[in-house]
């Protein structure tokens, strides 16, 4: 028996039923909130060891929530799993730069609910990111996105991290984005959502390569502990290939 609280936050019941149901049976202590507040004051007094959080809720919605944990006194804080709606991109990135270990598209099965608490619950500690100060940034997103691809490359994952956010709700049809994205997260060693947003990357352009390596190197890493490729970025070199490969098709 699994003696993990799980606090279920969202508004529709029907939701919360099938959250419920699926976490129960498989042995984890499961309460419910219907809005944000409400989960505030359990996060206080209940102790949850994880919060599965909506993102669009009446009263205080998720990413108010994941305001608010930041700054509670309650030690430790519970890790944070949120539900977004399907194509949700840009709420999914501003979440986990707030603190979520991981995000979820509606509609989930059961076992993705599952297999995603059994990840978090693993994690060794929720790391709560600062926001960053918003800036104007010339040239549009292709500009930011080529700056956070320097940034990374010189490993100055911060400066990297607060230009991805800014391109966030411009670049979300961009696989150049999100493979920017899964590097950054690989960088810190969260290969789940590195996964996810290679994954992204991929959907949206099958022919696109360098997601495709990154994929490869994490399933070795994965397998064997170690892996003699590098991260690639999608430099010149890599969107030139790509490019050549989709010409040809």
């Amino acid at each position: 028996m699994n003696a993990a609280k799980i606090l279920i936050v969202d508004d529709e019941a029907n939701i919360r039923l099938m959250l419920r149901t699926a976490l129960r049976t498989s042995g984890y202590d499961v309460i419910e909130a219907g809005d944000g507040r409400e989960a505030i004051r359990m996060i206080e007094h209940d102790a949850p060891d994880l919060v599965v959080l909506d993102v669009s809720m009446p009263v205080l919605d998720g990413m108010g929530v994941l305001r608010e944990l930041r700054t509670m006194k309650v030690s430790p804080k519970p890790r944070v799993v949120v539900l977004t709606a399907f194509g949700s991109i840009p709420l999914a990135v501003q979440a986990t730069r707030l603190g979520a270990v991981d995000f979820l598209e509606k509609p989930i099965s059961p076992d993705e609910l599952r297999m995603a608490v059994e990840s978090a619950l693993s994690e060794s500690s929720m790391v709560l990111k600062p926001d960053k100060t918003d800036e104007d940034v010339a040239g549009g997103h292709t500009a930011i996105l080529e700056r956070a691809c320097d940034a990374l490359r010189m490993s100055r994952v911060t400066d990297a991290e607060t230009l991805l956010m800014k391109a966030a709700d411009l670049a979300q049809s961009d696989p150049f984005y999100f493979n920017l994205l899964g590097a950054l997260y690989e960088t810190q060693s969260q290969w789940r959502l590195a996964k996810k947003f290679y994954g992204r990357a991929m959907t949206l352009d099958k022919h696109y390569l360098p997601p495709q390596h990154n994929m490869r190197r994490i399933y070795e890493l994965e397998q064997w502990g170690r892996s003699s490729k590098p991260i690639f970025l999608g430099d010149e070199t890599e969107v030139r290939l790509a490019e050549l490969v989709r010409h040809k098709k």
